[in-house]
């Protein structure tokens, strides 16, 4: 028999019937698609804005989640304003708003797709570092900001419960460089 590579094995028939059913089965997954447009009622007032919304591609062109990005002149702190950390203030990429998806397409790649495309806007904006802040008591949200390579800052008392997350956006990471690429497709379902 012809095969791939030495020492290959052939798949079992259990294998095989596991595999075709699935293959049979109708497909319920949805193309996904983020959007960019002027953010009307952004909170920072920041000149450079976007709302980014996650669709699903079909008639419907269901809202599966969205968030928004701000430039604004801040310190690595995330805080606005002067004194003692006056010479670190600059132009930061702020992901403003919550980001927020659907529960029923939750754990689906939605929220990873728009902090990547929060991330890439950033880029062509011109900015080299993006911050955002999560509520302390939210583990899922700051398990997947430290899995995309958010680094957390020192907690101030100006953060009020929050805490700062930052990401150099050029720094060669894992994540840095799969979100300069280009995007595969991404399918959803409805939980």
């Amino acid at each position: 028999p012809n095969r791939a590579w030495s020492g290959s094995r052939p798949i079992p028939r259990s294998m095989l019937a596991v595999l075709s059913a699935t293959s049979l089965a109708p497909s319920r997954s949805r193309s996904v698609t983020v959007q960019s447009s002027p953010w009307p009622e952004r909170p920072g007032g920041g000149r450079l804005h976007s709302w980014l919304a996650a669709t699903i591609d079909d008639e419907s062109a269901q809202d599966v989640g969205h968030c928004g990005l701000e430039i604004l002149s801040c310190g690595p702190d995330g805080l606005l304003g002067g004194g003692e950390r006056w010479p670190y203030i600059r132009p930061r990429a702020i992901l403003s708003g919550t980001l927020t998806v659907s529960p029923k397409y939750r754990r689906q790649g939605v929220a990873q797709r728009l902090l990547t495309e929060a991330e890439r806007k950033a880029r062509w904006l011109g900015v080299d570092e993006m911050l955002l802040m999560v509520n302390q008591k939210n583990a899922a949200a700051l398990k997947l900001y430290t899995k995309l390579g958010y680094a957390p800052k020192p907690v101030l008392a100006e953060h009020g419960g929050q805490v700062c997350m930052s990401k150099h956006l050029y720094y060669p990471t894992v994540h840095n460089q799969r979100s300069m690429l280009p995007l595969r497709r991404l399918e959803v379902t409805a939980a």
